[in-house]
């Protein structure tokens, strides 16, 4: 359902007449009656009965209920837009991102005296999450996160860098266990799952040697932290999926394990709710964090910290 919908259907009731409202608002009498027969198989309900010419009509009981709600729901709509367009915390500065741990703890703390320094008026406040984002919530928050395929008209995503997901293993545990060849090989081998509900977490795809191929591993363990994740891998109690990029941000040392095995490419994102496009203290973080990340990436050590 969309509020597109919702309006045409209010506007043709007031109107009492497809022909005059195709003429005043400049929509075809066919879509406006798509957008009505749309909206009534989303409610299930027949809301208005239709008579000859498309001159007459008559609202259904269903119809009168939806028709009296809709200034009441349009009112909050229209209210709540103003409100987050004029955001005072938002304007002001005090900024809110959700994100994961990782990026927390091995990223963005680290740009934090850089931004300080460049734009001591923006204060950010960062929320720790590694659930999976849900569009509605992406539509409504800013978030560093994995891109979105969908085509999303109410959210904006800015690339800050492309994380390379392989897997990975310590030095110490491949001397002792040997290199596995392939990954049916992976089955004699000690992994480390961050989780097992492959598509509930913020990177779905970590587990993508599983996923998509019949490889059973008897001998796995989860660890739900990407730090836990890099300890364990360290002191050679298995391997790891883990993207390159946070594997040296951490300032870990691990070797590939099966590298002629491309893993998935994940394309993080700075995003945000459209209605904020254009806003300067947005456009001003956006282009400060696609540098910094760019910069950490490069200049990131690659050390045996433990």
């Amino acid at each position: 359902m969309e509020l597109e919908q919702l309006r045409i259907f209010y506007d043709l009731v007031f109107t009492e007449s497809f022909r005059k409202l195709s003429m005043s608002n400049k929509l075809s009498v066919a879509k406006i009656s798509r957008e009505l027969s749309a909206l009534e198989k989303e409610f299930g309900y027949r809301l208005i009965e239709r008579k000859p010419g498309h001159s007459n009509m008559s609202l259904t009981r269903q119809g009168k209920v939806l028709f009296e709600a809709l200034p009441q729901v349009f009112g909050i709509f229209d209210n709540l837009k103003q409100v987050m367009n004029t955001d005072p915390e938002l304007n002001s500065g005090n900024i809110t991102i959700h994100t994961t741990h990782s990026l927390i703890e091995n990223w963005i703390v680290f740009m934090i005296p850089k931004l300080q320094e460049t734009y001591p008026n923006i204060q950010l406040n960062l929320i720790a999450n590694n659930n999976l984002l849900t569009r509605d919530l992406k539509e409504n928050i800013i978030s560093i996160s994995p891109s979105s395929d969908e085509k999303n008209k109410n959210f904006y995503q800015v690339p800050l860098l492309d994380f390379h997901v392989g897997l990975w293993a310590s030095k110490k545990y491949l001397e002792q266990y040997g290199h596995p060849k392939s990954l049916s090989d992976l089955q004699k081998h000690k992994v480390i799952l961050f989780t097992k509900e492959l598509d509930q977490m913020t990177y779905p795809n970590l587990n993508w040697y599983l996923k998509d191929s019949n490889v059973t591993i008897p001998k796995q363990m989860c660890i739900n932290s990407t730090l836990g994740l890099l300890k364990a891998a360290h002191h050679g109690l298995g391997i790891i999926s883990l993207s390159e990029e946070n594997i040296r941000a951490a300032g870990y040392q691990l070797e590939r394990v099966l590298p002629e095995i491309k893993g998935p490419t994940v394309p993080m994102c700075l995003t945000y709710p459209t209605y904020w496009k254009g806003n300067s203290i947005i456009d001003r973080l956006a282009t400060f964090f696609k540098a910094q990340f760019c910069e950490l990436n490069k200049t990131s050590p690659i050390l045996d910290t433990l």
